[in-house]
């Protein structure tokens, strides 16, 4: 598995080729053929990163979580800091090359969350707000002034962003978050 080494420090890179052949790993300092995966030297970069290439890429940077999240976001296989061990690095480099993602499950966890949040418009919302209250279509048309027509492609979309089928999951759902 030979795996491109970015750095703009070569001394820093020729380590990491050192440390991956220690590992049974092969590393070049140019992308080659039989190129499996990208490790990227970010640590001493800031916001916005680049984006990374086609091959899996796993990112060495001085990542908060957000800055985590924001690397993961931008499609980049993983990230490891540079406080971690060589022992690490490999098993990173060996999970994103088997199609994983490497980072701590708390910011996975963090990740996944966020992009479950269903985003209603602020009139969405509203109707949400007058279904939870147990509102007919036709009251909460009355109560905005607008058609019952409107109301009900309102819910259908209220219906579909949140997954669910019926008045009743509805409340469910209002009821759980």
């Amino acid at each position: 598995m030979r795996i491109w080494i970015q750095s703009r420090y070569r001394v820093f890179a020729e380590g990491l080729l050192l440390l991956l052949k220690l590992n049974g790993l092969s590393g070049a300092l140019e992308r080659r053929d039989d190129t499996a995966a990208v490790l990227i030297d970010l640590s001493e970069r800031r916001p916005p990163f680049p984006r990374p290439t086609d091959l899996p890429t796993l990112a060495i940077a001085l990542a908060d979580d957000r800055t985590a999240i924001e690397l993961l976001k931008l499609k980049y296989r993983g990230f490891i800091r540079p406080s971690d061990e060589g022992a690490v690095m490999v098993r990173a480099l060996r999970a994103i090359v088997r199609g994983e993602i490497w980072a701590e499950r708390r910011l996975l966890t963090d990740l996944l969350l966020a992009e479950e949040e269903p985003k209603l418009t602020p009139k969405q919302t509203e109707i949400l707000h007058y279904l939870s209250m147990g509102m007919s279509n036709r009251a909460i048309a009355d109560t905005l002034g607008i058609a019952e027509g409107t109301v009900k492609m309102h819910v259908t979309n209220v219906y579909t962003k949140l997954g669910v089928q019926s008045r009743a999951e509805l409340l469910a759902y209002v009821l759980k978050t």
